[in-house]
């Protein structure tokens, strides 16, 4: 590899973001930013510049509930369809954010992503660091979409110590009688995110893709 936007592992090189390939019909949400923000982001990317008052109104709520919900700023970034699937009625959402783990005699991440394996968990690897993966509980009560499918990673970031990045898949149907092909509509983005989570890679603090292949 050749450039200046690389960086060897060996080098010390610590993960301080990531880039990923966003699949087409997904727009990105950034962590952090106020509903309104938010919005005029989502509507950058949908080119569009003058929702109806039903669709903002739904949108910022919904960023606000997000908000209140993320109590330690943790998400880094939502990655959501832009509207259900035609027919189907099934919509999909892809968080990233950030697992900080407390310094202490116990807190070596190996050992806790091996517990997750004796869990159940099934072990991979994201950014080229050890992660691993496993399904979640369908939705609370609470919730009004069904949840047909939600699928969670937790996986180490190169050169951290006491960081992991957990990144998690829902797909939900909404209220509507049931569709046909809503099954298959799951499945299909359960194989999206894991083909998601190959193009993750870690950069460092000046944007530099962090790699194990020799740098020039």
């Amino acid at each position: 590899m050749k450039g200046a936007g690389y960086v060897t592992r060996d080098s010390g090189a610590r993960g301080a973001s990531y880039s990923v390939v966003v699949p087409p019909g997904f727009i990105r949400i950034p962590g952090g930013a106020g509903p309104e923000t938010a919005l005029a982001t989502v509507l950058d990317q949908l080119y569009e510049t003058s929702p109806g008052p039903e669709f903002e109104t739904r949108f910022v709520d919904a960023l606000r509930r997000v908000g209140d919900a993320d109590v330690h700023h943790a998400v880094l970034d939502s990655y959501v369809t832009a509207g259900p699937v035609p027919d189907a009625g099934v919509a999909c959402s892809i968080v990233f954010a950030a697992v900080p783990v407390t310094r202490s005699a116990y807190s070596d991440l190996d050992r806790l992503l091996l517990a997750r394996v004796a869990a159940g968990a099934t072990p991979t690897v994201v950014g080229g660091d050890p992660a691993v993966s496993w399904e979640l509980e369908a939705a609370a009560p609470h919730e009004r979409e069904r949840v047909l499918r939600r699928r969670a990673v937790l996986a180490r970031v190169v050169g951290h110590d006491h960081l992991l990045v957990s990144i998690v898949l829902t797909v939900v149907a909404d209220e509507a009688p049931e569709a046909p092909g809503r099954g298959q509509v799951a499945d299909a983005f359960v194989e999206l995110f894991d083909a998601v989570l190959t193009t993750v890679r870690w950069r460092d603090d000046r944007g530099r893709l962090i790699t194990d292949r020799p740098v020039e």
